[in-house]
């Protein structure tokens, strides 16, 4: 074994080791992290299209070629594309709580105290009987529950609204129903909630043909799931009405 005597040699030995430990450094504390990073973004590239295969195996029960793939990629981003709009056009981000808030479930409250304020002083007759509380209950509500009751609430917004506008209006009962979840066939996911109302009034059948029409054109989409009429006195035209409104919330992690 050759042994350095020189200071040159010695200084070429330790400049050599010095830049193998800062190679070592800078793949180890700079490269190394972005390599990691780089695969973990193939390997979840990988993870999509292996499923979108076996999506369309199972639903074809034959193996797509590289130009079927190909069209099924560009079908697949066009519908992308309409499910998005359908989204926003069904689920748009109207009320939502307020960013300002530190606590959700008291920005509730305030938000259903100040529509009971504002619908007591919008009545014709200025003595319309409310529900207590709109349906809701006084209690603080669960900071996850939230933001199906802000939606819940607005659809119950909506429809008040547009029953105020006739004097005859009583209401019987306002009551939330259970959120109503449905499940993503294939990744077994919660692709959309339903979140149902129950209203209960006593009017005339002009003001139910009204609040119907009315609630076509709402934004977000308010469905009447079921809709039951009873006539109450024969010669004064007033009906009993119960409906089960409903809107949805998209959930937009999925698309």
């Amino acid at each position: 074994m050759k042994i350095l005597k020189t200071d040159k040699e010695k200084l070429i030995l330790r400049n050599g080791l010095i830049a193998v430990v800062a190679l070592a450094v800078l793949y180890f504390f700079v490269l190394n992290p972005f390599l990691k990073e780089g695969s973990s973004i193939l390997d979840e590239e990988l993870d999509r299209k292996t499923g979108e295969i076996k999506r369309y195996i199972a639903r074809t029960g034959s193996l797509p070629s590289r130009e079927g793939f190909a069209k099924l990629e560009k079908q697949k981003e066009a519908l992308e594309e309409r499910l998005q709009e359908l989204v926003d056009f069904v689920d748009p981000e109207k009320v939502r709580v307020s960013e300002s808030s530190s606590e959700a479930g008291l920005y509730f409250i305030e938000r259903l105290h100040s529509s009971i304020k504002r619908f007591s002083s919008a009545s014709p007759s200025g003595d319309i009987n409310l529900p207590e509380d709109l349906g809701f209950g006084n209690g603080l509500p669960k900071e996850s529950m939230v933001g199906i009751l802000l939606r819940q609430l607005e659809t119950v917004e909506a429809a008040v609204d547009i029953l105020l506008k006739n004097e005859t209006i009583e209401f019987a009962a306002i009551k939330p129903l259970k959120a109503i979840d449905y499940i993503e066939p294939l990744s077994k996911k919660v692709f959309y909630t339903e979140l149902p109302v129950q209203i209960s009034i006593r009017t005339d059948t002009k003001a139910l043909v009204n609040l119907l029409l009315e609630l076509k054109n709402q934004s977000p989409v308010v469905s009447v799931k079921e809709l039951h009429i009873k006539s109450s006195e024969f010669d004064t035209g007033r009906i009993e009405a119960s409906l089960v409104l409903s809107t949805f919330m998209v959930a937009k992690g999925t698309e």
